[in-house]
């Protein structure tokens, strides 16, 4: 899957970063845009095959025992265009013919202090679940009524979110560099964002279901109101329990 993203990367350097996309999209790929839209539809948009400047490395990642289905994340910037970088997301789907596509692209303003990684390096990896449930069909039942509990908390679900981070969790929040494991998590929640799903718009799973990926509309205190935006998240099945290993959040502009 990695080298799946490498080459992904490889190829947009190469072609130009419309064709790369169109090329690793699944057919049911969603992108943000800034609202959900399907990758194809958006690209078709596009003229041309788009700049050869959007450079981008994995720099963690995390695959279901099954080794079909999984994230990439890791910084990105545009070449030449001050200012448009950040860190991308992308969840990946192993084809029937074996091959990789993406199901989900999205980044956000994440400003990372650290150097780039090589194109080359060796990348931490999510430990891979014992176990899961069974099915993809149960863990997303699960899981979608973890998320309508959570949403039901409200005003303030941030207290069941907190205790359901993993102890190797990230968050992407824009502004800020990227959290790394629960301490960093849970100081960088407690002083941006962690929110509920309103309105979950995808919800899928790994057929061994021990990782699953949502994606939905959620929306946070900000000044005197509520700032609207997205939500990516996914949630691992450790031990008995689900625990969120991923947690980014793409505000809507303004």
């Amino acid at each position: 899957m990695v080298a799946a993203e490498r080459a992904f990367a490889a190829d947009a350097a190469e072609r130009g970063w419309v064709a790369a996309f169109r090329s690793y999209a699944a057919p049911d790929a969603i992108t943000l845009s800034p609202d959900p839209v399907n990758a194809h539809e958006q690209l078709a948009q596009i003229a041309g095959d788009g700049e050869t400047t959007l450079d981008w490395r994995p720099a963690y990642a995390g695959i279901s025992s099954g080794g079909d289905f999984g994230f990439t994340t890791g910084p990105f910037l545009f070449r030449g265009r001050e200012g448009i970088a950040g860190h991308y997301f992308t969840v990946w789907r192993r084809q029937p013919d074996g091959g990789w596509k993406w199901i989900f692209d999205a980044g956000t303003g994440v400003r990372d202090p650290g150097p780039p990684v090589a194109a080359d390096a060796r990348i931490p990896n999510l430990a891979v679940a014992p176990r899961g449930v069974g099915s993809a069909e149960a863990a997303v039942r699960e899981v979608g009524a973890l998320e309508r509990g959570i949403a039901i908390a409200r005003p303030e679900p941030r207290s069941q979110l907190l205790w359901r981070l993993a102890e190797d969790v990230r968050l992407n929040r824009p502004g800020h560099p990227a959290a790394i494991g629960v301490e960093a998590a849970t100081t960088l929640a407690q002083a941006t964002a962690l929110d509920a799903v309103d309105e979950p718009l995808r919800i899928e799973a790994a057929p061994a279901g021990d990782m699953v990926f949502v994606l939905g509309r959620t929306s946070w205190p900000e000044g005197e109101g509520r700032r609207e935006g997205y939500l990516a998240r996914v949630w691992q099945h450790q031990g008995d329990d689900w625990k969120i290993v991923f947690d980014e959040i793409v505000p809507r502009p303004v």
